[in-house]
């Protein structure tokens, strides 16, 4: 058996137990016991593999340790023996996992042509008003007279992305209200603004409510919690 209890080659001093030295504990077991069965014999060689292998595994130094205190691991491996057989055959029996069925879809489909590609898109389209998904917005002229915030101040924070201005028609740009505090920006907009560099995409994403923070982004802005709202913006686009 000494050719199949091999040391390891690493020179850790721990021993390996490899297939043929489990099959030669079967034959020195079958030797010293020539009336057992075959059944009887496999089981008592899983065992002692079993416990030959992790006592193995542990190297000679951790091996001398259980091995001055053998009476105690007498005691345990009968406690565990114990435990195992009193178990039904239902809690030890393997787990078996079902058939994967594989399936396929549909595919892609054939390709089209970016023009027919955006006419279909357009056939699905449905028509939206800017402020049914912004809310409520303000151009510059609203937005001095509601706020008394200069012109020049707010293409300066849109400049700067402290705040986020829509396109609305070709040229004109409109501001939404809702992220204005007491006439000025909410905080930690530059922020954001500078991972998210669409100004439809940032708004969009600052009002939707987002599970992962248990509320909407500007809601979170406004309650200070502008370090959460970056992580999550990191997320999403960073």
């Amino acid at each position: 058996m000494s050719a199949t209890i091999r040391k390891s080659p690493g020179g850790d001093g721990q021993i390996i137990v490899d297939a043929a030295a489990a099959a030669e504990i079967v034959k020195v077991l079958a030797r010293h016991n020539p009336g057992a069965s075959k059944a009887a014999l496999t089981a008592t060689k899983a065992f002692i593999t079993a416990v030959t292998t992790v006592a193995a595994r542990l190297g000679t130094k951790k091996q001398r340790v259980i091995v001055a205190h053998e009476r105690e691991l007498t005691e345990v491996v009968q406690a565990v023996v114990a435990d195992l057989t009193a178990r039904t055959p239902v809690e030890l029996a393997p787990v078996r996992v079902a058939k994967v069925e594989v399936s396929k879809g549909e595919g892609l489909g054939p390709l089209v042509d970016v023009e027919e590609g955006r006419r279909r898109l357009d056939a699905m389209a449905i028509p939206m008003r800017l402020e049914d998904w912004a809310g409520p917005v303000a151009g510059p002229r609203d937005i001095e007279a509601k706020f008394g915030t200069k012109r020049s101040t707010l293409h300066d924070w849109q400049r700067r992305g402290a705040v986020i201005g829509l396109l609305k028609g070709e040229r004109k740009h409109v501001f939404p209200l809702a992220q204005f505090v007491d006439g000025r920006p909410v905080e930690g907009m530059t922020e954001i603004t500078g991972i998210i560099k669409n100004p439809r995409a940032a708004w969009l994403w600052l009002i939707q409510p987002k599970p992962s923070i248990d509320g909407s982004p500007l809601d979170k802005l406004k309650k200070g919690r502008l370090d959460e709202v970056v992580a999550a913006a990191q997320r999403d686009f960073g």
